[in-house]
């Protein structure tokens, strides 16, 4: 089982905001690499909201490289591979809104929804949140640290694949009657 978990702050309501990026890259399915960026957002404001969802500043990104400036180091992680990310909606939409803004081409890459796959996998939980079905899966997590979120939404693939006795992406979805997004 081989996929990439991706997790996007932002610092304001602008999907081109992303304040940072976090990265699990999943092979044979364990964590076998993750990456952590801060990132200088577009437009280059914070939002006090968001500032108190996850506690990164104007300060701790004024000297943080551009998206484009970290893109070919993302890129190799992303292009021709499956993301995974929880409300995976938001993730992909941010990623699709910086390389639009910075016209560059979409990556191959298809995706699917942790959040998703929680609440058909783990239908005990009374919520999906990520903090909550990471606590339920004793996963550790600092809850929007991008690199924190995106290791528990691998981690919650991996231990859906575990309770369902499944390897595969492909057979994970087959069994929740999901299908993959193309990017």
């Amino acid at each position: 089982m081989n996929f990439t978990a991706l997790d996007f702050e932002t610092a304001n309501t602008h999907k081109t905001s992303i304040c940072a990026v976090g990265m699990a890259i999943v092979e044979n399915g364990k964590v076998v690499k993750t990456i952590s960026k801060l990132i200088r957002p577009i437009p280059d404001f914070y939002s006090y909201w968001n500032v108190q969802i996850h506690g990164i500043t104007p300060e701790m990104t004024q000297d943080a490289p551009y998206f484009i400036d970290v893109w070919q180091e993302l890129k190799p992680y992303i292009d021709g591979t499956t993301l995974v990310a929880h409300n995976a909606a938001f993730d992909v939409g941010a990623l699709r809104s910086i390389l639009s803004a910075h016209d560059i081409s979409f990556p191959n890459t298809t995706y699917f929804c942790s959040h998703v796959v929680s609440k058909k996998v783990f239908n005990e939980l009374p919520s999906h949140k990520l903090s909550t079905v990471c606590k339920h899966l004793n996963i550790p997590l600092n809850h929007h640290e991008a690199e924190s979120d995106a290791i528990g939404a691998a981690q919650i693939i991996i231990k859906a694949n575990e309770r369902l006795d499944i390897t595969s992406i492909d057979a994970l979805l087959a069994t929740l009657k999901m299908k993959l997004k193309v990017f």
